[in-house]
């Protein structure tokens, strides 16, 4: 019964993965024939969709609630920024240079904070206050331009990381995705998918079965900054200018976690989802309000868009994906329990 099992759910997910297939293909195609401001939404909802899975990889899969990833976003957009006036050095030297710092600096807060067992509200406090002491240091130095932000100039290396339109970054972020949630499909396939999936459920079981928690946490956790620090890297480039109260605020933390939560927490797909979902409600709310022009129209977004996740996150427990799939696995699971009960009468 359980291979059985087993089978359908593959089934099913192959599925959503054909039907994934189908829209990555359809847009792809269709991308450079769409009005430049859709495609600079495309963008931004690919960003947040990797955003998203990124985390999901230690606040999914692990489940760690990390809400200190604005650091790492950081350290990849601010290094293209410093890299930029540096004469005779190309931009493109800015990507193993901030995954190379973000995975040092993961890999040390991940060995302090597993080695004193933090977790829970500790774990996420603790990130938390990490990502906002950076923010206040960011602030108050000149180099790093204060809360005014850095322009990253023209330079003649400029070429290695941005372009003349956005839609070389559309597919840029696309690569990146399907290359992200493939990764993620294999993670949740292997030995260190399951190890993962034991400790987010029972840390102390899976303890007790053998498994390496605190190791396994820190290298979800490392693997997690060092894709983040990428989508920094390459989101600088997209907008050649950083700043702290956009780059090491908590909102950008909290649109990876409102992605992977919505969409779908420790599923491959749910997090690509759940990112483009919460950047066209962020869309259709900013057309309202230009279009209406009222700040009251703008207080009253901002209670329809946390009213809406409320709702989802009601209907959808488990995220849109992770709910769509357990109904169907239980519905299988039903059926299957109903014939072996009549095979056996």
């Amino acid at each position: 019964m359980f291979s059985k099992l087993t089978d359908s759910f593959r089934q099913q997910g192959a599925a959503l993965w054909l039907s994934a297939a189908v829209v990555v293909i359809v847009a792809a195609v269709a991308a450079p024939w769409i009005n430049p401001y859709y495609t600079r939404v495309m963008i931004m909802g690919l960003m947040c969709g990797y955003l998203a899975a990124s985390w999901n990889l230690i606040g999914g899969y692990a489940g760690q609630m990390s809400l200190g990833h604005a650091l790492f976003f950081a350290i990849g957009s601010y290094s293209v920024a410093l890299l930029a006036r540096l004469p005779d050095v190309p931009l493109i030297a800015a990507l193993p240079l901030a995954v190379l710092v973000s995975v040092i600096l993961a890999w040390i807060i991940a060995a302090i904070c597993f080695r004193y067992a933090l977790r829970g509200i500790y774990f996420a406090v603790g990130t938390l206050l990490l990502a906002e002491i950076a923010r206040i240091l960011v602030i108050n130095s000149d180099t790093l331009g204060r809360s005014q932000g850095l322009q990253i100039p023209n330079t003649p290396g400029m070429q290695n990381l941005s372009f003349s339109s956005n839609l070389p970054f559309f597919y840029i972020f696309l690569a990146m995705s399907v290359a992200l949630a493939l990764a993620s499909l294999a993670v949740e396939r292997s030995k260190l998918g399951y190890d993962l999936v034991a400790l987010r459920e029972q840390e102390e079981g899976a303890a007790a079965l053998g498994v390496d928690v605190s190791g396994i946490k820190r290298f979800a956790f490392v693997i997690s900054a060092g894709l983040t620090c990428i989508g920094g890297v390459v989101y600088a480039g997209l907008v050649r200018y950083v700043e702290p109260g956009y780059d090491l605020s908590l909102s950008i933390t909290l649109i990876m976690v409102m992605g992977a939560v919505l969409g779908g927490r420790g599923t491959a797909l749910g997090p690509f989802l759940g990112g483009i979902v919460v950047v066209l409600i962020q869309e259709a709310l900013i057309l309202l309000g230009s279009t209406v022009g009222t700040t009251s129209v703008s207080a009253l977004a901002q209670m329809i868009y946390g009213l809406f996740f409320v709702v989802i996150l009601l209907v959808f427990p488990r995220g849109i994906v992770g709910q769509v799939l357990y109904r169907r696995i239980n519905r299988k699971a039903t059926q299957l329990s109903v014939r072996t009960i009549q095979k056996a009468s």
